[in-house]
């Protein structure tokens, strides 16, 4: 009798554990593409690493409309053969968020082959699907902007859409104070140049951010449909657009190309040589205090010396003069360079200072002489070949030692003397 219970109580504690196990590794059913494609609701893009590992998540939108949005872009998705066997692009996944029962519910993986300037291949349930190569085009940079979204200021909208701009998304907002003034001192972080050269822009289009200097103003960051104009190639699709305003009015707008370089053009499409009838370095000039007692003092001095200073600067844990010693185009490419995309421009020098000179412990010339490069024009470009000891905390792309510098300084106006335009480590 007790056998027989014992038996009984084996079956019932093996019935209950293959049930059990059976609950947790049943999956529930998910819709083919055709029954959820009207009630989709966001996007997930996942990129291939390697092969074995699993795809990785890149996009997350759940922004409805701006799903829809990419969903025109993705089109009637016409079947189409299966992609070349000899495929060089990307190999990555497409998944789709959808409503069920008031729940949203993400859909399988769908292969999603694509390649930049051609079109992309979809494989659904019932085979593969062309996909036209403007979505990959304007699905990549969501990679970047995590917060796009379809919270567009209509007034905004309107205005760009004078000058034929198309607001697709929105980047970004921020709330900020424009500096008191446009005039750049000696050393100093270029934000008075960042917007200097964006109110020229400002001021082709009838606006001004002079009223506002030293007012907190709203800055609106947009990403555009249109390529930027022509001259902007390659980088016509780092196309963004900037609002500021003051309350409800519009002060200032601009086109930017983002990293790593953002300065483009205005919305009539022109850029700052063409509106303001100067050069680059006849422009800057009038920005520039020329009676900064550093600023006089560097003016003066032969291209040897600005070397020597630059270095001695590093060396003495003084980064500020030692961004004194360089041209202001070099300077406001510290706006933009390794820049998150998500902003106007770096906060602050420490963004690209923090990997190479404050990464410099110990900095000594060792010698310093001139570099002959017949292309140059050398009553305004001059190049030399540096020998610098130096010693770094952190080893990023060079070891502690002597190292060979060929530094070109620029006469880059007629009253601020030889200043560092580049430094590489090669002619």
């Amino acid at each position: 009798m007790r056998r027989g219970l014992f038996t009984i109580l084996i079956f019932v504690t093996a019935f209950i554990i293959l049930n059990i196990t059976g609950c947790q590794t049943r999956k529930e059913t998910v819709a083919s593409f055709n029954e959820f494609k009207d009630e989709i609701t966001g996007l997930e893009f996942y990129v291939t690493q390697q092969a074995g590992v699993e795809p990785r998540q890149v996009i997350n939108l759940v922004d409805r409309q701006l799903t829809q949005r990419f969903l025109q872009l993705l089109g009637p998705l016409p079947k189409t053969d299966p992609p070349p066997k000899s495929w060089y692009g990307s190999k990555d996944y497409l998944a789709f968020k959808y409503v069920k029962n008031s729940e949203t519910i993400a859909s399988r993986q769908y292969p999603y082959w694509h390649q930049d300037n051609g079109p992309g291949y979809l494989e659904l349930e019932d085979g593969w699907h062309q996909v036209p190569a403007e979505f990959a085009t304007r699905l990549v940079p969501l990679t970047e902007y995590t917060e796009a979204s379809s919270d567009i200021d209509p007034a905004d909208a309107a205005f760009l859409k004078q000058y034929g701009w198309t607001i697709f998304y929105k980047i970004k907002s921020y709330n900020g104070r424009l500096p008191d003034n446009f005039i750049h001192e000696s050393g100093e972080y270029p934000v008075a140049l960042y917007y200097a050269y964006n109110n020229e822009l400002s001021k082709d289009v009838g606006l001004d951010l002079s009223p506002y200097l030293g007012k907190s103003v709203t800055v609106n960051l947009y990403k555009i449909e249109e390529p930027l104009p022509a001259f902007m190639a390659p980088r016509q699709e780092a196309n963004r657009a900037v609002v500021v305003k003051d309350g409800q009015k519009i002060v200032g707008a601009w086109l930017d190309a983002g990293r790593h370089d953002a300065f483009a053009c205005s919305l009539k499409g022109r850029h700052l040589e063409e509106i303001t009838g100067k050069t680059w370095g006849e422009w800057v000039d009038q920005y520039i205090n020329h009676d900064h007692p550093q600023e006089k003092l560097i003016s003066q001095m032969t291209p040897e010396k600005v070397i020597e200073t630059y270095y001695e600067a590093i060396d003495n844990k003084d980064p500020r003069t030692a961004h004194a010693t360089e041209t202001r185009r070099r300077l406001v490419s510290y706006l933009f360079r390794n820049m998150d995309n998500n902003r106007l421009y770096n906060y602050s020098y420490a963004t690209n200072d923090d990997d190479e000179i404050n990464n410099i412990i110990r900095a000594k010339v060792i010698r310093i002489q001139p570099y002959d490069d017949p292309s140059l024009d050398q009553s305004e470009v001059k190049k030399y070949m540096v020998e610098v000891d130096i010693n770094v905390r952190r080893v990023i792309s060079y070891d502690s030692g002597r190292q060979i510098r060929f530094i070109t300084l620029r006469r880059e106006t007629p009253t601020t003397g030889w200043r560092i335009d580049g430094i590489g480590t090669g002619p």
